[in-house]
């Protein structure tokens, strides 16, 4: 629901007298209710706390003197079997005291306590000398025999026994021959009478001995594979150092209200427990019965407020309807609530007469104003008509003004336009002369050009032959080259062989002997001209090959001329083709030059009639204007006072009409 939702009065909720009437009442009734629960709780809380620690202090109290009760009753007896005689003597080692006088004493002894346990006596080296039942043993290395032997009386903590494994604490007491310790009285207590004690006596009970190990407790028994011995001496009891107190202890398990007493025989520490929830059920439950009886006395005062609040704003909000119809136009009485004595009645009637009055004064309000309405109607329609009259022609005679003054314009800028033709036709008969004789020139230069483009191309001719001519010749000579090449080739073959004929020639000489001497020399000139023959031939060779190089590079150097000189003759063919299809432009541009020539002579006479008919229409046009324009003027006048009765009509009907349309929201 959105936060400013109306009601179906059109006042929200959360600012209703309703809303506020029963608010106050919910407030009055809850104030006090909620301060009643408040202090009823604190008192039930502060009251079941008190009790809970007077409960558990005398529970406490009550199991300390249980404890102190089982204490005195081991301590009185083994006292008394301590200061026995007959016992002294027998420690002592008198004669004539026989062990069955001892052990039946201690055997009734034990029966008087009847609690499983029995009494022993030891003499100075701790060696037990007599006892109820059982065997003897040494006890010379117990605590309880080491103080005892001290002459103190002794109550030892937590002992497990080595014969039973029960758990239990110890009395003794030293055995005195005057002021001489001879031996100690000790007996044996078993911790499972505490826990009976304390299951008997409370819910949640415990005794802690001096080392801060619970001995005993009222919801388990502490036995080995049953329950294992709890170490408490971190706790507020323990660690507190008073003999008893009180406090509230918070851990993991919950809230408990601690009380305890320190038992001062034995230092022993009793201590009860007790749950916060538990403590406080009562207080809730009694909080709750409050609780429970406010939302009840809350619901009733919800009634009586909704009741009182309707019985103020049903009035209001009849008023508030009949207000809220009258801002829409609507007549509506309040009813009902007219009829009442108090205050609200009167406000019903007051408002009853003012609808009333209001009624009959819009009925005559809008009875007038329909009269005007009709009236500036009729005469708004006759001053629109009329002014629309007007409107319309004095539009036409500016439409008329506007094309006359137009019209001179356009012609006056006309004949502005001829007399620049005029000129532009001087100009262009200046330019067709100059442009005649500068064709003529060209015609003339471009034909001196042909001729010259010819001549080049001819001579480009002969020169493509002479350079065949001298390609021909290289050729030729590079021809003539190779065969001399191949001589010299021949030459150097004949030289080798001629060499290898006077090499043999100067063997068979060495053969001969003196004989062949002469024929050696011969040989030997002739391998020597051989060998020069060769020489000769390599040499030509290494020339003819310089020139053969320079042979084929003048060939191609030839072909490269060639080859230039035919693009140059495709070249110059296409530049004198060039050349003489604008001489033929040229010839056609002096034709057409001589004819704009012509036709520019025509246009500047017929320029100067045009420019007499045009100044003559310019002035009947101005003259137009100038009539058009006074007309205009006058309509102007006669349609801005039309206009201005069509105004004052159309206020005083818009007058009737607001009138009427603020009639019109009143519905009688």
């Amino acid at each position: 629901m959105a936060k400013n939702k109306k009601s179906s009065e059109g006042v929200s909720f959360k600012d209703s007298i309703k809303t506020k009437l029963i608010a106050v009442m919910m407030l009055i009734t809850a104030v006090p209710l909620i301060v009643a629960i408040i202090v009823s709780y604190i008192t039930s809380t502060n009251k079941a706390l008190l009790d809970a620690q007077t409960s558990q202090q005398w529970q406490a109290r009550y199991i300390e003197s249980k404890l102190i009760e089982a204490i005195n009753a081991n301590l009185n007896m083994i006292k008394s079997v301590a200061g026995n005689p007959t016992v002294i003597e027998y420690v002592k080692g008198g004669a004539g005291i026989p062990y069955d006088a001892v052990q039946l004493y201690l055997q009734d002894c034990d029966a008087v306590l009847n609690d499983g346990q029995n009494t022993a006596v030891t003499d100075v080296t701790g060696m037990q000398v007599a006892r109820g039942t059982g065997d003897f043993i040494s006890v010379a290395d117990r605590d309880y025999y080491k103080a005892a032997i001290a002459g103190q009386v002794y109550i030892s903590n937590i002992l497990v026994s080595k014969t039973t494994g029960g758990r239990m604490i110890t009395f003794a007491v030293p055995v005195m021959d005057g002021n001489t310790v001879i031996g100690i009285v000790h007996r044996n207590y078993d911790l499972s009478n505490l826990h009976d004690i304390l299951a008997a006596q409370a819910e949640n009970a415990f005794i802690v001995d001096r080392n801060g190990m619970v001995a005993a407790h009222s919801q388990y028994e502490i036995a080995e594979g049953v329950h294992d011995e709890v170490d408490v001496s971190t706790s507020e009891f323990y660690t507190s150092g008073a003999d008893s107190g009180y406090y509230k202890s918070a851990s993991a398990f919950g809230t408990n209200y601690m009380s305890y007493y320190k038992e001062p025989l034995s230092g022993f520490v009793v201590v009860t427990a007790k749950s916060a929830a538990e403590i406080m059920s009562s207080a809730r439950q009694a909080a709750i019965i409050v609780i429970v009886v406010g939302i009840i006395l809350l619901a009733v005062s919800i009634a009586i407020s909704f009741m009182m609040a309707k019985s103020f704003t049903d009035p209001v909000q009849a008023v508030d309807k009949s207000l809220e119809a009258l801002s829409d136009g609507r007549f509506v009485k309040v009813e009902k609530f007219d009829e009442r004595k108090d205050e609200f009645g009167a406000i019903s009637k007051a408002t009853n007469a003012v609808i009333t009055k209001l009624d009959e004064i819009v009925s005559d309000i809008k009875a007038s104003a329909e009269d005007v309405g009709a009236s500036s109607t009729e005469l708004s329609d006759m001053a629109n008509q009329i002014s629309q009259t007007a409107e319309d022609v004095s539009n036409a005679v500016q439409e008329i003004a506007s094309g006359a003054t137009q019209q001179a314009d356009e012609i006056q800028s006309a004949s502005e336009n001829v007399g620049r033709i005029g000129e532009a036709v001087g100009d262009v008969q200046r330019s067709t002369e100059d442009l005649s004789g500068i064709t003529e020139k060209m015609k003339e230069a471009s034909e001196i050009s042909s001729k010259s483009l010819a001549d080049l191309q001819n001579s480009s001719n002969e020169m493509t032959e002479k350079i065949d001519e001298i390609s021909q010749t290289i050729q030729a000579t590079q021809q003539a080259v190779n065969n001399i090449s191949e001589k010299v080739e021949g030459i150097t073959s004949i030289a080798t062989q001629t060499n290898l004929l006077s090499l043999n020639a100067s063997i068979e000489a060495a053969r001969a002997g003196e004989a062949g001497k002469g024929f050696a020399v011969v040989a030997e000139e002739i391998g020597k001209l051989a060998e020069d023959s060769k020489a000769m031939a390599d040499d030509i060779r290494k020339e003819m090959d310089i020139l053969l190089e320079q042979a084929q590079a003048a060939v191609g150097a030839a072909e490269d001329v060639r080859q230039g000189n035919n693009d140059q003759q495709i070249a110059l063919g296409e530049t004198l083709d060039a050349v003489n299809g604008m001489l033929e432009d040229i010839g056609s541009t002096v034709g057409g030059v001589q004819l704009i020539s012509e036709g520019a002579e025509t246009c500047d006479s017929s320029k100067n009639a045009v420019v007499d008919t045009m100044s003559a229409l310019s002035a009947i046009s101005e003259e137009n204007a100038a009539s058009s324009e006074e007309t205009g003027a006058s309509m102007q006048e006669l349609s801005a006072t039309v206009t201005t009765l069509a105004g004052s009509a159309n206020n005083l009907k818009e007058i009737a009409d607001k009138l009427n349309e603020e009639m019109q929201f009143f519905k009688s």
